[in-house]
Parts: C-alpha cells; structure tokens; sequence
C-alpha cells in the first residue's frame, strides 16, 4: 500500500510538471504578439507609405501643370486683357511658388465659346512664370515668328520680353481667353464681355489678380489699377 502511494504521489508530481510545461509557449506569447503587432505595423506603414506616395504623385502633378488624378492645376491667372487700341494678354502668377508653363497653351475662343486648341500658342519648355511676375502675349502676330520668346513687344512701354500668339481678342462679340494644360484641360480663364472697354482702356482682374474682371488702366507687365 506504501508503494502504491509513493508511485500515485510520482504519477501526480509528473503531470504537474507535464502541465506547466504545456503552459510555457504562453509566455512565448508576447514575442509572439510582438511579432503579429509588427506585422500589422508593417502593413500600415506599406499602406500609408503608398497612399502618401500616390497622393504625393497627384500633388506634383498638379503643382507642375499637368494631370494629378486626371486634373491638372495651376496658379497661373489671365489677368488682362487688351482688345482696343493693342491686341495683348497678361498672365500673372499669385504664387506662392514659381509656375511652369512648359507646354501649357494659351487660346481664345471659337464660336462655341470654347477653346481654340488648334490655334493655340503653346509656351516653349523651360518657361517660367515667378510668384508675383507678369508675362506678356502679344495676339494678331504672323505664324512664322513663332512663340518666342521675343524682345520686340508693345512701342509705348511694357516688358522687354514678350510671347506671340496669332489670333486676337474680338471686342465686339466678345470672347473668352484660356490657359489650357498640355493636354488641353482648362486651366485658368478670363471673360472679355462684348465690348468690355472703350478705346484706351482694358479688361482686367481687380483686385490684381485674384479679383473679377473689371475695366481697367493698361498696365502690361505691372499690377492692374482701375481706369
């Protein structure tokens, strides 16, 4: 009977020991959850990180002129428009940054009221627009002369430097002028009413740049001011 107990009392000391060893890969548990944790880190880093990238894509797109997501962007504006007494568009740049105009297209209108792609002067790559800066197109110039750009622009003052564009602004039906992207998506616009301005007077955004059109004071190359 004494042996009897002595090898129940070994049976039970060995399952004791069997069941506490059956218990330890619970403490392996916490590398274990470390490791699903990191996995889950992984892929939210990988998620976030490709999310970022795509939205980071988009955004240099755009900032660029072209298509972000199908939709291209710029700061650039229209921001006066001449069609009495000289035939000239100004483009201007608000910022903050520098613009780049590479490719982009300038047009005026068809009788639709949309944009004359096919006639539309197209910027040379490497043309760059500064926050804050001014640029000058010169309408009704000959074909052959191309874009430019040229150093022969308005007699009576205005930049030194200046773009050729071959079609003009009608004054009397009125048009509407377009910057358009490289692939011809609608950047930017400006109305000119039909006859907006009389002689000597010229159609323009006020407040400078950012405002509606209004009639305005020729200043080519330099900020609009009210007749």
């Amino acid at each position: 009977m004494a042996q009897f107990r002595y090898a129940a009392l070994c049976l039970a000391a060995l399952c004791a020991a069997a069941c506490g060893s059956s218990e330890e890969p619970g403490d392996t548990g916490t590398p274990g959850t470390g490791g699903a944790g990191g996995t889950g880190a992984t892929s939210t880093s990988q998620s976030s990180s490709s999310s970022s990238s795509s939205s980071s894509s988009g955004a240099g797109g755009d900032g660029q002129g072209g298509t972000g997501g199908g939709t291209a962007t710029t700061t650039v504006v229209v921001n006066e428009i001449s069609a009495k007494g000289g035939d000239w568009i100004e483009l201007g740049n608000p910022g903050p940054g520098s613009a780049d105009l590479g490719g982009l297209g300038l047009c005026d209108s068809d009788e639709s009221g949309e944009c004359n792609t096919a006639d539309a002067l197209r910027f040379p790559e490497g043309t760059q627009l500064a926050p804050g800066a001014y640029l000058l197109i010169l309408g009704d110039q000959l074909p052959e002369d191309g874009p430019g750009p040229h150093t022969a622009c308005l007699p009576d003052g205005g930049p030194s430097s200046c773009f050729y564009a071959t079609w003009k602004v009608s004054a009397s039906r009125g048009e509407t002028v377009y910057l358009i992207s490289e692939s011809d998506e609608v950047l930017a616009r400006l109305e000119y009413p039909m006859e907006a301005a009389a002689d000597g007077e010229t159609w323009g955004r006020l407040p400078d740049l950012t405002g509606d059109g209004a009639v305005t004071a020729p200043t080519p190359g330099a900020e609009n001011a009210a007749p």
